[in-house]
């Protein structure tokens, strides 16, 4: 699917039918490492469609020159969702840098929210890094594993907390090919102008509805006490921070990963079911 728009033009893959979600992937990459960490969720599970979007800048999704600060990129993704979905309400997941702008929609318009999962998220744009976890490694890959994969597959699955195979390959397939279609202009435009205009730890009111809230506890990128000092902000959150985790926790911990999203989903659909039943 392609959406144009004033200031560009945004692509997304779409899986499943039913009540959408809105996926938003981290800095960096597109939709193919989201597809592959949450399609395994809706195997057996129907009701629900996704769209995975590629980020303004990122994968298939092009912007003009005149896009240089997040709330700009954020007005963009705002409007390929009422694009998109219209008046119908929809949840949304962001993982990383999408964390924020899963965050925006709760802050300016959580009545067009049914849910939001944050995925890796450290609070705000700008957050302070002083009290992240170093970085540990806590299952190491068998020696030579990664011997005859790119230079930039190793250094990625070297900062990995759990150094697996099926990660390696898939560090190949979605996160390599995906950092080669970074538009960098913007990328170097929005370093800039990092922080939105309004303060994510300030909402105007609580946000209401399900939520669910994953973090590593050896996140050297993320870390997870932003999110854990700021819980109040999300009352009906599940909030999750995992052992033998990082910053690429869906692909450390998968069960663990959809064992909670599926009840987050859960969550989201007992709420809209006719009091009583």
């Amino acid at each position: 699917m392609e959406v144009a728009l004033p200031a560009g033009r945004m692509f997304a893959a779409e899986r499943g039918e039913g009540k959408p979600i809105l996926i938003l992937h981290g800095g960096g990459l597109d939709h193919r490492h989201m597809m592959d960490a949450l399609e395994p969720v809706f195997a057996d599970r129907a009701g629900w469609k996704r769209v995975y979007l590629d980020l303004p800048g990122h994968g298939r999704s092009t912007v003009d020159e005149t896009v240089a600060t997040q709330d700009e990129v954020f007005e963009l993704i705002r409007a390929f969702a009422k694009t998109v979905f219209r008046d119908e309400r929809f949840a949304v997941v962001g993982e990383s840098r999408g964390s924020y702008h899963a965050m925006a929609f709760a802050h300016v318009r959580p009545a067009d929210l049914r849910g939001m999962m944050l995925v890796v998220a450290d609070g705000m744009p700008g957050a302070t890094v002083d009290w992240r976890p170093e970085h540990s490694t806590l299952v190491c890959a068998p020696e030579g594993l990664a011997e005859g994969v790119s230079a930039e597959a190793r250094a990625r699955f070297s900062r990995l907390v759990v150094q697996r195979p099926e990660i390696l390959s898939k560090i190949e397939k979605t996160k390599v090919p995906a950092a080669h279609l970074v538009d960098a202009s913007l990328a170097a435009r929005i370093r800039k102008n990092f922080g939105f205009s309004f303060d994510l730890t300030a909402p105007p009111a609580p946000f209401e509805k399900p939520a669910l809230i994953l973090n590593g506890r050896q996140d050297a990128m993320a870390g997870y006490k932003d999110m854990m000092d700021g819980i109040e902000r999300y009352p009906r959150a599940t909030f999750a921070v995992l052992d033998r985790a990082g910053h690429s926790l869906s692909w450390e911990q998968p069960a663990l990963f959809r064992a909670l999203t599926q009840d987050w989903l859960d969550r989201m659909d007992d709420d809209e079911k006719p009091e009583g039943r």
